[in-house]
């Protein structure tokens, strides 16, 4: 997730540009994608991952690996229509039919709300970075380092310096997620290698009812999460791919743009599923060989501690150094980029409910720096009051998540069916949207029935 930069460019003519036709041209312009895997490999992949993994071994590979892959036609069909009608994900919503509120529709309020319920989660993630740091520096407080955390977020935030650290934190986090995927091949050489037949486990779907309530964070946690989709067609807009098709004219020329362009981002939302689920399967797979067999069932302030035997009982004790700097930058850079985030979506959102101080450019602004400090204070108040289960909020917040998803990927297949012939998605297309309703919805009915009478 990360801050979207001018969002009101308009759609002239001398910013048409033709589609690439290779499949090089095809790589080389893609990029929300990789921005938003970027941003989705966090607390899901470090935290909750392994945790599913300690708690029930390889049984889920299959859940791991749906969950990875279900969002692609979700994040898909929003691309589609931020191409289209050059919406932000806010915009997409308020177009629903039904019942409005302050001139909002219903559902734009639903998933708003369902996006800052995930504060949670960010709870959470703000008390394990501050377990994370009292490990290594002990003599200071628990409560004292997410105090300083909460301070460097702010200088960083108001100064506005978050752009710049946000690239280099993303170029860091992909060599820790390289690591981590090379751990995983180091580990057949150890006690802990994986065994074909504990593959094969992993694929029978089947899942301890234990596992219900982890299960259901895993879904909400991995891949294209709803926040992450959420965020996408505003990286769609960043990139420019609806200033390149244009408006809809009617001429060969605007379809012939349409499709080439869409071609592009279905290979760019191809590669962020790619690598989500390559990342994801990798932290699993440590997570049941590792943590599983030692009986380790990461919870606590200390829970990044006890993850960093994925590290240090593959590659030796000499690297847990390199993995507590890896979980600080996943960890802090999901923090910080979520922050600012949330204070753009919090403004524009203020601004659509006629709010005064929300009206202008320079107003939203304002409220959106204003938010952007005003929401981690409020994680840290929480954190301060209730320090010892910061992984219990970590996975609330991922459940949120979850729940998300139902609204958005409805609204989306409801916006999808009403566009014309000429500018729907393909059946196939459809077909696989469907799929991923039907397959989050029953896959959250049963793992909520499951967690109730477990």
């Amino acid at each position: 997730m990360g801050q979207s930069g001018d969002m009101s460019a308009s759609r002239d003519e001398t910013q048409h540009r033709p589609p690439p036709t290779s499949v090089a041209g095809l790589l080389r312009n893609i990029g929300p994608g990789v921005v938003v895997s970027g941003s989705v490999v966090g607390s899901g992949e470090l935290l909750v991952t392994t945790r599913m993994g300690a708690e029930v071994g390889f049984v889920f590979l299959w859940g791991v690996i749906i969950a990875s892959l279900v969002k692609f036609f979700i994040q898909l069909e929003l691309g589609r229509q931020c191409i289209l009608h050059d919406d932000t994900t806010i915009d997409a919503l308020d177009r629903m039919p039904g019942p409005r509120w302050r001139g909002t529709s219903w559902l734009a309020w639903i998933c708003v709300l369902g996006y800052f319920s995930v504060f949670m989660a960010l709870i959470g993630i703000l008390g394990s970075v501050a377990g994370l740091v009292h490990t290594v520096a002990p003599w200071l407080g628990y409560r004292v380092w997410a105090v300083a955390i909460l301070l460097l977020m702010a200088v960083l935030l108001w100064r506005g310096l978050y752009e710049d650290l946000e690239r280099m934190v993303t170029i860091l986090v992909a060599a820790f997620s390289v690591i981590v995927i090379g751990s995983l091949l180091v580990l057949q050489a150890t006690g802990y290698a994986i065994t074909s037949a504990e593959l094969v486990s992993g694929f029978g779907f089947s899942l301890p009812p234990e596992g219900a309530f982890v299960a259901l964070a895993v879904m909400g946690s991995v891949g294209a999460t709803g926040v992450e989709l959420f965020m996408y067609p505003y990286w769609v807009r960043e990139k420019g791919y609806p200033r390149f098709v244009g408006v809809d004219d009617g001429s060969d020329g605007w379809r012939q743009r349409y499709q080439g362009w869409m071609r592009v981002l279905a290979m760019d939302a191809g590669v962020c599923t790619a690598i989500a689920l390559v990342i994801t399967t990798a932290y699993y797979l440590l997570g049941a060989s590792v943590l599983s067999r030692l009986n380790v069932i990461p919870q606590g302030p200390e829970v990044v501690d006890q993850v960093s035997l994925i590290f240090t009982e593959t590659l030796g004790p000499a690297w847990k150094g390199l993995f507590m700097f890896g979980a600080f930058c996943t960890l802090f850079s999901t923090l910080l980029v979520f922050a600012a985030s949330s204070g753009r979506i919090g403004a524009d959102f203020l601004g659509r409910l006629k709010v005064p101080s929300a009206q202008t450019d320079a107003g939203r602004r304002q409220v959106s720096r204003a938010l952007q400090i005003a929401f981690p204070v409020f994680w840290l108040c929480v954190i301060l009051l209730e320090s010892d289960t910061p992984f219990f909020f970590v996975l609330l917040g991922a459940n949120a998540n979850n729940l998300l998803l139902i609204p958005m990927a409805y609204s989306v297949l409801h916006l999808a069916m009403r566009e014309v012939e000429s500018r729907r998605m393909s059946l196939g297309v459809e077909l696989g949207l469907m799929l991923t309703i039907w397959v989050i919805i029953n896959f959250t009915a049963v793992n909520l029935y499951l967690t109730w009478t477990g």
